[in-house]
């Protein structure tokens, strides 16, 4: 019940759906891209992002000296459900 609680909360946040929503399915960008496309502070881009990978939904990978975010492909399946749900029925 822990678990789901920390997803719910992760998910329940505007900035990380967004960051979601940007990424999903196979997109990569750096904080830099993050921050100027969903338009919020550079370090808090950086908060969401961490936490979304603490949380699996994320993962990184460091080339050519920058760090590149994309939706992790070991999302737990629930979680992936839920996401792909809730990208179908926002509106854009």
């Amino acid at each position: 019940m822990k678990e789901w609680t920390k997803i719910f909360k992760a998910l329940g946040n505007e900035s990380r759906l967004k960051i979601i929503r940007l990424l999903y399915p196979r997109k990569e960008y750096n904080v830099t891209e993050i921050t100027d496309k969903i338009r919020i502070s550079y370090k808090g881009t950086s908060q969401h992002l961490a936490h979304l990978a603490r949380m699996n939904i994320l993962e990184s990978r460091g080339i050519y000296g920058k760090v590149l975010y994309y939706i992790s492909p070991s999302m737990q399946k629930e979680v992936r459900e839920i996401v792909e749900k809730f990208l179908k029925t926002a509106k854009h």
